[in-house]
């Protein structure tokens, strides 16, 4: 599948991603459910290949230190 963005929309989409990635691994981290944990983790493994893709980093450099 294709999915074209503009300049704007990727800027967007890779600041939602960015956002949404450390309530995922929270979420991981905290859930007793394995089933649960997989799912989570399977969404932040797209997460952080689809930042990949557009050219960021999943993590912000402040959390890298």
């Amino acid at each position: 599948m294709d999915l074209a963005l503009n300049d704007d929309d990727v800027v967007t989409l890779r600041g939602l991603l960015r956002d949404y990635l450390p309530q995922l691994q929270r979420e991981a981290a905290r859930t007793d459910s394995k089933s649960v944990r997989h799912v989570l983790i399977t969404r932040q493994t797209l997460c952080e290949r689809l930042l990949d893709q557009l050219g960021g980093h999943p993590y912000p450099a402040s959390s890298l230190e």
